[in-house]
């Protein structure tokens, strides 16, 4: 066979890791490169704005388990960095590939297109957002410089930088020899002493729960912590990070927990619960609902990547995998359990509700009455994403949203990604209007691949988010049609639903039907879920001085 060059191998590379599409926009330094990756086994979907980019690879990595962004140098790299702050920020394992200058050109550093301080200015930035990164310079050392970072990316679940100088990519390659790295052990004894003392407290516990966060999926372990809720006889909460990781109609599932901004049976059992065990949990201000949560570290157990903690007590050197299977082989009898979170349907509309205008809570209970079973639900943040909680998905990891980082304009380009990571499932992006009028044309993309999702923009005209914290002028927007996208584009349909049963059959038919539709849900102004008035409330009172007590 011919040798490889540095382009051939980075993507027969990527696709042997398991990556089927990559996103991208072209670029004049990214162009002999991105003409590699059209080559290979790797579809490339070409997008419409780098963020888009950003975002779309970002849902493909968290379900597919790695995805590819390739953009040209700084005026693409640097425009995507928010969605990779955000695949950072959320443990997305993203490899990011970028064309760059080639090393005669920095040699004697000239003001080239595109540069902005030096030509190390894109790699730095990217530094504060990846866990590592490689521009490479050498075809003599690009293998292992590839090989390096994609096994950080992967070790990590956190994004990568590849920078790849337009004159490297379609030079020979020197593979690198074959090493076996051994995966990192725990320290044996911490790890026993760990063991011990949560078998001891999670036996001696009257009412355990498990809540099952983001990391488990990250690293495959979700099945694990599954069997060991059965195995015990412990109910499990999701987050809002995590919704949908582990089975929502379960008979141990307890919905999803985040402090006060909780279905209230699901917080009360949590907050009562004498052993709370957070596994590959996230701690932010999300998770705690904004400050309202009320758990005792000393009754808590906390195992993560990052830290291992039992009540009081840290432990350092412990493998969150090690940790998950020696609890498994603890002799701990089965807790009695009778569930409190109700799982029954939401009621169907009746004739005359369907007359009465449509608000936020009534969205989801109408789009949980239609939605088809095995959908992928992606949402924005504000409502899109709170109004959400108690919507039920039948498949796991069907649900995606960026809840802890909350960057507006991320449900459009990821729904993208997750139709490409998983077509054969119907995609709802739930959005914002304020959202949707940032990164939404990236319709445009679907009509190009002819991806049909099913888009709810909420317009409750403005930023209805940011209303319930500091209202203002500058919560405005302008007032789109939105019906009229669908002319913009010349693809898919739409439909304007203003009173509840338009609604319904709006979204009725959307289920039925295997075509793009827009449909604009009118919600009142001053109208939001009850977990988005509570989270709006508590952040009115940190950054407003005159709501506070």
């Amino acid at each position: 066979m011919p040798q490889p060059t540095v382009g051939s191998f980075l993507f027969d590379y990527l696709y042997g890791k398991g990556v089927r599409h990559a996103f991208g926009l072209p670029g004049d330094f990214a162009l002999p490169t991105i003409r590699w990756l059209e080559h290979s086994q790797i579809k490339l979907l070409t997008m419409t704005h780098e963020p888009s980019v950003g975002f779309a690879a970002d849902a493909y990595a968290r379900i597919n388990g790695l995805g590819v962004a390739c953009v040209t140098y700084c005026v693409g790299g640097l425009n995507m960095i928010n969605a990779i702050a955000c695949a950072y920020a959320e443990k997305s394992p993203v490899v990011v590939i970028s064309g760059g200058p080639s090393p005669g050109e920095r040699r004697y550093d000239p003001l080239l297109h595109h540069k902005v301080k030096t030509f190390d200015t894109q790699k730095r930035i990217y530094d504060e957002v990846t866990c590592a990164s490689a521009v490479l310079l050498d075809p003599e050392t690009a293998a292992e410089e590839i090989i390096r970072v994609i096994a950080a990316v992967q070790a990590q679940c956190r994004p990568g930088y590849i920078e790849v100088p337009y004159d490297i990519v379609d030079l020979p390659i020197t593979l690198p020899a074959v090493r076996n790295e051994p995966p990192p052990e725990s320290d044996t004894e911490n790890l026993a002493a760990m063991l011990a003392e949560a078998a001891e407290i999670i036996g001696k516990a009257r009412q355990p729960v498990i809540v099952a966060d983001i990391e488990l999926h990250r690293h495959g372990l979700t099945d694990l912590a599954l069997a060991i809720a059965k195995q015990f006889n412990i109910p499990a909460a999701a987050t809002l990070l995590s919704k949908s990781i582990i089975p929502e109609t379960g008979p141990l599932y307890l919905g999803v927990y985040s402090g006060g901004l909780s279905e209230p049976a699901t917080q009360e059992y949590v907050e009562a619960s004498d052993c709370v065990i957070l596994l590959g949990a996230f701690l932010s201000d999300v998770f705690m609902g904004m400050n309202t949560a009320k758990l005792d570290r000393k009754s808590t157990i906390l195992a993560n990547t990052e830290k291992m903690r039992v009540g009081l007590h840290s432990y350092e050197n412990v493998q969150l995998k090690d940790f998950l299977e020696g609890l498994s082989r603890q002799n701990i009898a089965p807790k009695l359990f009778k569930n409190p979170y109700q799982a029954s349907e939401p009621a169907p509309l009746t004739d005359k509700e369907r007359k009465e205008p449509l608000d936020a809570e009534s969205f989801f209970r109408i789009l949980g009455l239609t939605m088809a079973k095995d959908a992928t639900v992606v949402c924005d943040t504000g409502d899109a994403l709170l109004g959400a909680i108690g919507l039920r998905t039948t498949q796991t990891a069907h649900f995606l949203s960026d809840a802890y980082y909350l960057s507006m304009g991320f449900a459009v380009p990821a729904a993208i990604g997750a139709m490409a990571a998983q077509p054969e499932s119907p995609a709802y992006c739930i959005v914002g209007d304020g959202a949707f009028q940032m990164t939404g044309m990236e319709l445009s993309t679907c009509a190009k691949y002819g991806m049909t999702p099913i888009v709810c923009i909420l317009n409750n005209d403005g930023y209805g988010t940011q209303r319930h914290i500091i209202d203002g002028a500058f919560n405005d927007i302008t007032r789109w049609d939105y019906t009229k996208v669908r002319d913009v584009l010349n693809y898919g349909r739409s439909v304007r639903a203003a009173t509840k049963g338009e609604l319904e059959k709006a979204l009725k038919d959307a289920a039925a039907g295997k075509e793009m539709i827009i449909i604009e849900a009118v919600i009142p102004r001053d109208d939001c879920s009850r977990s988005l008035r509570r989270m709006a409330g508590k952040l009115g009172e940190l950054r407003d001085k005159s709501k506070r007590g």
